[in-house]
């Protein structure tokens, strides 16, 4: 009897041995058409393909602005599970099964990926979590209730129409819109001005929205008077439209500082899809090299950044410390300032513009501090004022913006009023889920529901390629009223902040590590009670701590 003969080594044993070792934990994502890349368990489908260059729009980062779906073709069972702002914004995009939105999408195992989905339909979406009830609803109001106006076609305008059309089937419902386009992604027109995207990449819904839905969609069209007393509208083309119940959903404009100049050719400000083709046909025609942004917050950097992208040397004056002082605190703001520079991005703190400078057209900025800046173009970006001066013109109430309830209603009981026109026990949001939330508040109690608009903590986001940055909540709290739990990687550029009270989550700054995003949104959202994993957070585990964290709220709800 012979002894065995030693095994062999195989020369790419080892090899392989080092591939599994580097790969564990990683799920294969195939795009069709594109590459198939190695991604991490847990990784999110719309970072997956931004990393692997396969184009793809982006949008709120939220799932509701509707922007990046696409279409699982196989591994559908290995994804994260859907949620009520996913399915509402896919009901929207009148998309079938199969079908998600890939910026909260996250992957668990091997998924078939196409990210441009058809025109394919459905009558209902699989597989997802029930839709939640309407609540109390008045029979006898909801037969009433025959003809429904919506004034405004953004966000706000758009969802108050999904959702009257969801709590009225049969009444005549009219959406007017004074703009020429569709419903698009005002998050995204920044990408305009560099030609990064079409006009038509910006579109969310599909062309036959209205016509399925059964909604008179006016477009281009404005209304110039409410008359509550006949309950009718005006239209500047000279029609009037009754209506029993309306929904005033429109919107703010750019607020405008007293700056000197402002009027003339090169002075520009950022809201609309026209404002930014014009920006950037003045860049073309002008051929500018210097641009000057009046502002540092969240617009006036996304601007910045795709105006660096033409190749402009950009400013950005900002009354701040440092770059948005709102949502940071001192360190990040730091952190951020040095990024921005990186990119091409000269952020001036502490600076205000006194006047602009022209000779027919801007030629610099002048400063308050004193001296000026040469400029062929000034962007102001120093906020937004709500369009309520058709309300206030009809007496409806009216401080800062429309003033509404819990239930969004204003002091007219057939008037709903949502968005950024509204103001809301003294607050003015201009946020994308808050117009949502109030557009389905709204909706739910024109039929006689109870539902109530509670304010929570917001998440700031900033859309800049290559930086990842969250601040939500109470970020910067006076010492000695909240404990803070910070760990910053010195010498990589990534922080991350939480501010406890009594124990409860109620803010954080997250810059460098957009994995925690999703559950730090979440925690501080619903104020997560942390002293459980207190200490592995101020160890810095905070990947399994959240997570942990996350997933003891969703078992909860």
């Amino acid at each position: 009897m012979t002894e065995d003969a030693p095994a062999t080594t195989h020369p790419g044993d080892n090899l392989l041995r080092v591939a599994e070792a580097v790969h564990a934990g990683e799920v294969s994502v195939s795009f069709t058409p594109g590459p198939t890349v190695m991604a991490k368990v847990g990784d999110k489908l719309l970072d997956i393909a931004e990393a692997s260059l396969v184009p793809i729009e982006s949008g709120c980062r939220m799932g509701m602005c509707g922007s990046d779906p696409v279409r699982i073709r196989e591994g559908e069972e290995n994804l994260s599970a859907m949620r009520s702002a996913e399915r509402r914004t896919l009901e929207r995009l009148g998309l079938g099964a199969g079908c998600r939105m890939a910026c909260v999408t996250r992957v668990q195992g091997p998924v078939v990926v196409d990210p441009h989905p058809g025109p394919e339909k459905r009558p209902e979406l699989e597989h997802e979590e029930p839709r939640p009830p309407v609540g109390r609803v008045d029979g006898a109001l909801e037969r009433a209730i025959r003809r429904v106006v919506v004034v405004g076609a953004g966000v706000a305008g758009v969802t108050a129409t999904e959702e009257v059309r969801r709590v009225l089937a049969d009444a005549e419902l009219t959406l007017i819109g004074d703009e020429p386009y569709p419903f698009y992604n005002r998050m995204a027109i920044t990408r305009l001005v560099s030609e990064s995207a079409s006009i038509e990449s910006l579109y969310l819904n599909p062309r036959d929205w209205a016509e399925s839905r059964h909604v008179d969609y006016r477009r281009g069209v404005a209304v110039t008077a409410i008359d509550r007393a006949n309950c009718e509208v005006s239209l500047a083309d000279g029609q009037r439209i009754p209506y029993d119940r309306m929904v005033i959903a429109t919107g703010a404009r750019p607020l405008v500082p007293p700056i000197g100049g402002v009027g003339v050719e090169g002075c520009f400000v950022l809201r609309t899809i026209d404002d930014a083709v014009q920006i950037q046909q003045h860049i073309r025609r002008a051929r500018g090299r210097t641009a000057v942004i009046v502002g540092g917050g969240l617009l006036g950097l996304e601007a910045a950044y795709y105006l660096a992208q033409l190749e402009v040397r950009v400013l950005v004056l900002d009354r701040g410390p440092w770059p948005l002082s709102r949502q940071l605190d001192e360190q990040a703001g730091a952190l951020l300032w040095e990024m921005l520079q990186d990119l091409g991005i000269e952020v001036l703190s502490r600076t205000e513009a006194h006047s602009v400078l022209a000779d027919g057209r801007v030629t610099g900025v002048e400063l308050v501090e004193g001296g000026s800046i040469d400029a062929e173009l000034c962007l102001i970006a120093t906020g937004i004022v709500p369009n309520s001066e058709l309300a206030e013109a009809a007496g409806l109430d009216v401080a800062g913006g429309i003033s509404v309830d819990d239930g969004m209603h204003t002091s007219d009981p057939h008037i709903f009023a949502v968005g950024d026109v509204v103001d809301h026990n003294g607050r003015r949001y201009g946020l994308w889920p808050a117009c949502v939330e109030q557009a389905q508040v709204a909706a739910a109690n024109m039929v006689g529901g109870e539902a109530a608009y509670r304010v929570t903590s917001q998440p700031a986001r900033l859309k800049v390629p290559g930086i990842d940055l969250l601040s939500i909540g109470v970020v910067d709290p006076s010492a000695g009223e909240a404990r803070t739990v910070v760990v910053s990687a010195y010498g990589t550029r990534r922080y991350r902040k939480l501010i406890l009270e009594e124990g409860r989550l109620t803010g954080a700054i997250i810059l460098g590590s957009p994995g925690l995003f999703d559950d730090v949104t979440r925690a501080v959202e619903s104020r997560v009670d942390l002293g459980s994993e207190l200490e592995a957070l101020e160890q810095g585990k905070w990947d399994a701590a959240l997570s942990r964290l996350a997933e003891d709220d969703t078992l909860r709800r």
